[in-house]
């Protein structure tokens, strides 16, 4: 029985022995948890690790860039690789040891070396508590490939850390809750406690203060980007670059999100209509919000309220 065997047998999920392109080849592939229900502001939607993974070397998918929904994290903990993606021209080296970073919105694809295979676990994650993190530093695009394991704490007690996180997810019937994020976010926190400081820089500040004044929009004042550009010193095109490179979003996503945030806390502490609370966030009708809703939150704002009186 293999060690992945052995570990959803004592905790929960999925194995299965897949099967390659190539005669013999196999991979032992672990589906920890999944959960399809969005909790605000932070989720963790899914986990899993791959032992003896080939990556996306088989059936002409070497150069395929996938595009998430979500942010990710992918620990390698054995094996090396390379990691691309649309904001950076070169490769990046990855080695056992280094956790691999992704972004939501962003083509990206990484892999063992050519013929090899690796060993990796990953959470998938997404919501505000982790919008508010980009760019800082924590969560940074400019920096997707990063070393963890050191003198101090080496590969197999990270590899235990991310079991935290997750291992109690791994039995049926169990839906992530805010005390599974808080455990998500510790990770990560201890993560940059790693990698001395989080970068400080004037882009942070700038971050900060771009997220800040799209947050300080009333819900029915109309986004201007042009003046909103003016106001820092850009163009509507600068700003809006800018501010997708270091908030990891577009303006109109962050400040949908926002209003969604906003419509979410109204659900559950008030007994307005879906149509009032539509109004009062800023959307121009209830279908527009409902469809707006669900593809930020993953649910509807009627299933959204039902599941918070649960």
């Amino acid at each position: 029985m293999s060690a992945l065997e052995t570990l959803c047998r004592l905790h929960g999920g999925k194995f299965t022995r897949q099967n390659g392109t190539n005669a013999g080849q196999t991979r032992d592939y672990w589906l920890i948890m999944e959960s399809f229900h969005p909790l605000y502001p932070g989720w963790i939607g899914r986990s899993l690790q791959i032992e003896g993974n080939w990556g996306m070397q088989f059936q002409g998918q070497e150069e395929k860039r996938r595009v998430f929904t979500t942010y990710g994290l992918t620990y390698v903990y054995a094996g090396e690789g390379e990691y691309a993606d649309d904001q950076h021209e070169q490769l990046i080296r990855v080695r056992a040891g280094d956790v691999i970073c992704l972004f939501p919105g962003q083509g990206h694809l990484y892999r063992p070396e050519a013929g090899q295979t690796w060993n990796e676990i990953h959470i998938s994650f997404s919501g505000l508590l982790f919008d508010a993190w980009m760019g800082t530093g924590l969560l940074d695009p400019d920096q997707p490939v990063r070393p963890l394991a050191n003198e101090t704490h080496g590969i197999p007690y990270w590899l235990e850390r991310f079991h935290e996180v997750v291992l109690p997810l791994a039995r049926v019937g169990v839906e992530p809750s805010l005390s599974d994020s808080g455990r998500l976010v510790a990770l990560i926190a201890e993560m940059c406690t790693s990698w001395e400081t989080p970068k400080l820089s004037e882009n942070i500040e700038w971050a900060d203060r771009a997220r800040a004044a799209l947050i300080a929009l009333s819900p029915e004042e109309p986004l201007d980007l042009v003046e909103l550009g003016q106001s820092f010193g850009l163009g509507e095109q600068a700003f809006r670059k800018k501010f997708k490179r270091l908030c990891g979003v577009t303006p109109t996503v962050f400040r949908s999100r926002n209003l969604v945030e906003q419509a979410c806390h109204q659900l559950i502490t008030s007994n307005a209509s879906i149509k009032e609370i539509a109004f009062e966030c800023g959307f121009g009708s209830q279908p527009y919000f409902s469809r707006r809703f669900k593809q930020i939150t993953g649910v509807s704002p009627e299933e959204y309220r039902a599941r918070s009186e649960v």
